[in-house]
């Protein structure tokens, strides 16, 4: 029984992500180009890098989502896939601990498609969508930290949340980046709540 069996992933998941991935002594190895991200019962390495981990052709997809990890993009789409008839229309794009801008300027060759991010649940996984949509969408923004509050500068106006996210900045702002967020409910991150069996 392989990783993903015992995490319970269901069949039709596997065979999605099977092309995108490895298996060595029971632990899963996905390619980054020159980095690994490696997976296990044991485990999880995710490193800061400028490639990225592809699952699925973003060339003929029509929905892209943008994760820290293989294993996050693995647990959202076992969460979910009852949404999607076909996975021919979706891709999946690891991007490592940190979003750069050599990881938007690939991301942006794919026009018309519809993003998502799925970083994760917590203030760091605010400050990924924030820093990754900025990249992609070519609005440069700086985020900051002062008495409690997260302090941004964005199109020449500072803006102060105590709770930060890509959807309080827009509706502050008036600005759509156009990506969607999704984020799990009970835990940090989809791979935290599909190991941890907990609900949706």
């Amino acid at each position: 029984m392989n990783y993903l069996e015992m995490l319970g992933v269901h069949p039709r998941v596997q065979h999605f992500f099977n092309p995108y991935l490895t298996i060595s002594c029971e632990t899963l190895i996905f390619n980054y180009g020159n980095f690994i991200e490696l997976a296990s019962e044991a485990f999880h390495r995710i490193l800061i890098t400028e490639e990225l981990w592809i699952a699925g052709d973003p060339k003929f997809a029509t929905n892209i989502f943008i994760s820290s990890s293989a294993m996050d993009a693995i647990a959202f789409l076992n969460l979910y896939h009852q949404r999607f008839r076909k996975f021919d229309s979706l891709c999946f794009i690891g991007i490592g601990t940190a979003p750069s801008k050599s990881h938007a300027e690939i991301i942006q060759k794919y026009k018309l498609k519809k993003l998502h991010f799925i970083f994760s649940n917590n203030p760091l996984g605010a400050i990924c969508d924030l820093k990754l949509a900025s990249y992609i969408r070519n609005k440069p923004l700086k985020i900051g930290y002062h008495d409690y509050k997260f302090q941004l500068t964005f199109e020449n106006k500072f803006y102060a949340f105590e709770q930060l996210s890509l959807n309080a900045l827009e509706k502050a702002s008036g600005y759509n980046f156009l990506i969607r967020t999704h984020k799990p409910k009970n835990t940090s991150t989809y791979y935290e709540q599909l190991s941890n069996r907990h609900p949706a």
